[in-house]
């Protein structure tokens, strides 16, 4: 890079800040002036959205009172939950609760938000709760054996710099798991972690949760999903795989190399065919679908309609919700287009995020934009919709069709930047 260009570079950073007096005048930290409530309020909101109930076997979840005594097991579910690491870190209000975790440079430490999921169980159910730290787990499965249901925090430390080895969850917790869920009581597992993991010991649990990294009121809004005060309403952003060997890179490049050592890698395996694209393409069965998310009630769908409508692609459905509970669906529109210069097989359109009583309905529309359904020619700059006919398909994930339709779309082009 020529140094004149990081000489601008540098030069408008320094000139916006001159220019607003960002020199002379410094801006204060004031944390007296912070409302840290708030904002924690909006971080739990933002939790309870976002977390997904993958598996619920026989609805033991929500947790409604009729289990007299709980074991509470491993993540240090007693005093937190785990934030990622690096330079996108949230440093809690009072310093974490679990010291001296992780790499003590960057991009450790370790931290957790002092949100305990205990605590906040503690207070919402009847039942006696008996927490375990999870490091020795046959200790943990007796704890388990003489509680009505068994609850494990898993997790995953990740952040930027760092590559995962794997997608299994470190520190024999597979073990851990395997050994609770042995025990013979129901047991449900909660997941803290930044990206998929393998699930070996699926099978032999209950129900799942995928927490994520839920931020500085996180155990409070686990409780409040885990209790049903809220619905389970959360989707997956990427896909599951049963295993590494269904990845474009099963193994890493570069693996084994010295840390300073160049290596070449294919930026061109997956193409387009990106995430759930890759899957479909080639056949593969994820252990959990792009989009794929349970509820604490049930949604159908009618009246899938789409139409071609000021160059865009306007879908329309109607959603009921036909369970016992007020609840959100996340409707998804997929579109397919065979012939057309795509990558894959189809492609995500849009979605919606409705909240529906029980017993009522209500109708979405989603606008398609054009750039979904075009391929770009960058030889010309220009985005290319064939024409022809397109497939909407209505689903509740990526592997989930519920219903389909036809369309039939003229030929357009339109410039880079316009739609």
């Amino acid at each position: 890079m020529p140094p004149a260009r990081l000489d601008d570079m540098a030069y408008r950073i320094v000139r916006a800040m001159m220019a607003n007096g960002l020199a002379e005048h410094p801006v204060r930290v004031e944390p007296e002036n912070i409302d840290y409530a708030r904002h924690a309020d909006i971080a739990q909101a933002v939790a309870e959205e976002g977390i997904v109930l993958l598996k619920n076997r026989d609805g033991v979840l929500p947790l409604t009172g009729r289990q007299q005594t709980i074991a509470v097991i491993g993540g240090h579910a007693d005093v937190g939950v785990l934030s990622g690491g690096g330079s996108s870190q949230v440093y809690p209000v009072g310093g974490s609760p679990v010291p001296n975790e992780g790499p003590a440079a960057f991009p450790g430490p370790i931290i957790y938000a002092p949100s305990s999921p205990l605590a906040a169980l503690a207070a919402r159910l009847q039942a006696k709760l008996v927490y375990h730290d999870g490091k020795d787990a046959a200790a943990a499965a007796r704890l388990a054996a003489t509680s009505d249901l068994a609850i494990v925090f898993a997790t995953q430390w990740t952040a930027e710099s760092i590559d995962q080895p794997d997608l299994s969850l470190p520190g024999r917790q597979e073990d851990l798991i395997a050994a609770v869920a042995a025990a013979g009581k129901s047991t449900v597992v909660v997941l803290e972690t930044g990206s998929p993991v393998t699930m070996p010991w699926l099978a032999n649990v209950d129900a799942v949760v995928q927490a994520w990294y839920p931020g500085s009121r996180g155990g409070d809004a686990i409780a409040r999903v885990l209790t049903g005060e809220v619905d389970a309403s959360g989707r997956l952003p990427a896909t599951f795989p049963l295993s590494v060997a269904q990845l474009p890179r099963p193994v890493l490049d570069g693996v084994g190399l010295p840390e300073d050592a160049r290596f070449a890698t294919d930026y061109n395996i997956e193409g387009a065919a990106v995430g759930y694209k890759w899957f479909d393409k080639h056949g593969h069965k994820p252990l959990f679908a792009f989009g794929h998310g349970l509820s604490y009630t049930s949604f159908s769908y009618s009246a899938l309609k789409a139409q071609a409508q000021a160059g865009a692609l306007m879908v329309s459905f109607k959603v009921t919700n036909t369970g016992q509970r007020a609840g959100k669906a996340v409707p998804q529109v997929y579109v397919s287009k065979k012939g057309s210069g795509w990558k894959a097989p189809k492609r995500l359109g849009g979605w919606d995020k409705p909240t529906l009583a029980a017993g009522t309905a209500g109708e979405t529309r989603i606008e398609i934009n054009p750039r979904t359904l075009a391929v770009f020619d960058s030889a010309r700059g220009r985005w290319k919709i064939a024409s022809g006919k397109y497939e909407v398909i209505l689903a509740e994930a990526a592997d989930a069709p519920v219903a389909t339709v036809k369309v039939r779309l003229p030929a357009r082009e339109f410039a880079a930047g316009a739609r």
